[in-house]
């Protein structure tokens, strides 16, 4: 338990630690005035006892109490009041500060988790599904922070109180106080061992829940028109109410587990006050036992206002270990890598700013990048044979390359490594003497690429276009000339707001074809001296892209262009097709070339029916 909680508190920095355990210690001293309530509490008992019978006034800690005047009682009843209406107002205030304080800290490692899995290698995010990815970032973080440190608050607080309220106890009655801790000491334990061990399965039960249900949400939405066409919408709802309902039934359990200590423990609180008060009625003690009675009487229930957080802050620890634990551990890989948080803050900013213009601080790149990939080996996890296998090519300035090759071949995993999404097992790969890790040249805006299925995010075309860049810091004519060069124009002015027409958090508004072309003015916005089109062009009509074709070769030597295509109209005219099969680069050169000497190639010209076209 303490393991978990310690896990979170490492992450914190040593100043947000010191803060953190200061509110602690001031919100567990603020139980003096508790103490001090329960003892002005005692004195009020036994000053009218001693009312009651002057001629025998009771005696505490060796000093007999006197008989005083009524006013003298609602002078003392009304300190009674004021001292625990202080403390409430303390509390409250300090309950709040330490929220806030934990909500923030929360937020910050949201962030850093977000961070860490948005930028650099696609291996972070492949071995995670997207409902396990929000739930790191929206869920797990809330566990391991506002959860887990709320309930060491919670637990360092009540249990400081706790022990001032047992010495106040022991001081009136130690006997009294041995038996009351041994009473309120087994129930707790009881409960503890009943609801404990189903607190967290039910709180492993309600993570999955919550990230099945997650999945099922974005399946649908990728999917639709497939789940609606093929009549399949009834088993996505049945597969998503399945999570729901583990969800809710783990709820609701929670719910029930999280209650119930607090009916049992004011029933046994009032059940030990009876027997208490009996006991002094029959032992004859009651007169002489009035100081004893009001004293335990409201610590009993202070007690209890005590032992119900703690009881639960124990609980609430063991059901949130599991649920925060995804968080946590992205968290320590976070810390591990060679990039620090800051570091990729920094980045972070310098990509916004810079997609237009590269940054100045850099030295400018003229021309195409030239790119050399040398020996290169790369295997995903757990894959029984390597995606790539000892592949060599080298690109120079301006050119434009194609790849071509079977579905499966390692073409995309040859552009991501180039890209430097992931990191090869073996080899290396340079741009202009840049070792690809750097991310230097990602930083400058000098490498685009355009996937089969660009992805569209919720704002305007020209949010889209100019992707990352605050709205107002967008370069108006930049987008207009990228419209033009993907065929876009005349389909944008045609719009109700132009350029800055929502396109929706969906794009159904936007054809496959439309959607590819503003894939295209994005990479062409900035100033890029790399463009990769991974199947870029495969929704579009045979006029959109040889226009598309037109305009990237307008570019001249100022771009190299790398195009993944299996339309051989595409890649006709590339300077350079290199061939790829099972993971290795099995031969290159111009595309007549490839269709004379490549059975393979060949092949695909006869299947297509296709005939080559002259410049």
């Amino acid at each position: 338990m303490f393991a978990a909680i310690g896990r979170s508190l490492s992450f914190m920095s040593k100043r947000e630690r010191i803060v953190f355990f200061v509110l602690v210690g001031i919100r567990a001293l603020s139980g003096l005035l508790d103490v001090l309530g329960i003892a002005l509490i005692a004195l009020l008992a036994g000053l009218a006892a001693s009312n009651l019978d002057s001629a025998h006034p009771l005696v505490i800690f060796g000093y007999s109490l006197p008989a005083v005047s009524q006013g003298t009682l609602v002078i003392l009843v009304v300190c009674v009041l004021a001292v625990f209406a202080v403390k409430a107002v303390v509390a409250v205030s300090l309950g709040r500060a330490i929220s806030t304080f934990l909500a923030r800290i929360e937020s910050e490692k949201a962030v850093e988790i977000a961070r860490y899995l948005f930028t650099g290698n696609l291996a972070k995010l492949q071995r995670l599904n997207k409902g396990e990815i929000v739930w790191s970032v929206m869920g797990s973080t809330s566990f391991a922070f506002s959860g887990l440190l709320s309930s060491l608050s919670t637990f360092f607080s009540e249990g400081i109180l706790l022990i001032l309220v047992a010495g106040t106890f022991f001081a009136v009655d130690p006997i009294a106080t041995i038996y009351v801790f041994l009473y309120f000491g087994l129930i707790i334990a009881a409960i503890q061992l009943v609801v404990g061990r189903a607190l967290k399965k039910a709180g492993n039960d309600s993570a999955k829940g919550n990230m099945q249900s997650m999945v099922v949400i974005d399946d649908v939405l990728g999917a639709f028109r497939e789940v609606t066409i093929f009549n399949k919408q009834d088993f996505f709802v049945e597969k998503f109410g399945v999570a729901r309902s583990r969800l809710a039934s783990s709820t609701g359990t929670l719910n029930f587990l999280a209650g119930m200590p607090r009916y049992v423990v004011e029933t046994a609180l009032m059940l030990g006050v009876v027997i208490f008060v009996g006991f002094q009625f029959v032992s004859g003690q009651l007169g002489s036992g009035l100081v004893t009675v009001g004293v335990f009487l409201t610590g009993g229930v202070r007690i209890m206002a005590s032992l119900l957080p703690l009881q639960n802050a124990v609980a609430m620890v063991t059901n949130q270990i599991d649920q925060s634990r995804m968080a946590q551990d992205l968290l320590m890989e976070a810390r591990a890598e060679v990039r620090t948080p800051s570091q990729s803050s920094e980045a972070h900013e310098t990509s916004e700013v810079t997609q237009a213009q590269p940054n100045s601080a850099s030295p400018q790149v003229v021309g195409g990048l030239e790119i050399v990939m040398d020996g290169v080996t790369f295997s995903y996890a757990e894959a029984s044979s390597p995606a790539l296998n000892g592949v060599s090519l080298h690109i120079t300035s301006g050119q434009h390359v194609a790849v071509i090759g079977p579905s499966g071949a390692g073409k995309t995993t040859i552009v991501d490594v180039i890209l430097g999404l992931i990191e090869p097992t073996t080899g290396r790969v340079s741009i202009v003497g840049h070792s690809v890790g750097s991310g230097s040249l990602i930083e400058q805006g000098l490498v685009a690429y355009v996937p089969q299925s660009p992805g569209i995010v919720s704002g305007s075309i020209a949010e889209n276009v100019a992707l990352g860049t605050k709205v107002e810091n967008i370069d108006e004519q930049a987008v207009l000339r990228a419209l033009d060069a993907a065929n876009l124009s005349e389909f944008v002015n045609g719009l109700p707001e132009g350029m800055y027409t929502s396109v929706g958090n969906q794009a159904d508004s936007l054809s496959g074809g439309q959607i590819q072309r503003l894939g295209l003015a994005r990479a062409l916005y900035g100033k890029p001296r790399l463009i990769v089109l991974d199947e870029a062009t495969s929704a579009l009509d045979a006029g959109s892209e040889a226009f598309i074709s037109s305009s990237l070769k307008n570019l001249g030597n100022e771009v190299t262009v790398i195009v993944i295509a299996h339309r051989l109209s595409t890649v006709q005219h590339s300077d350079v097709v290199y061939v790829v099969e099972n993971g290795r680069i099995t031969s290159s050169g111009s595309f007549m070339h490839l269709r004379n000497t490549v059975p393979m190639v060949a092949e695909y010209v006869k299947l297509m029916s296709f005939e080559e076209t002259s410049d």
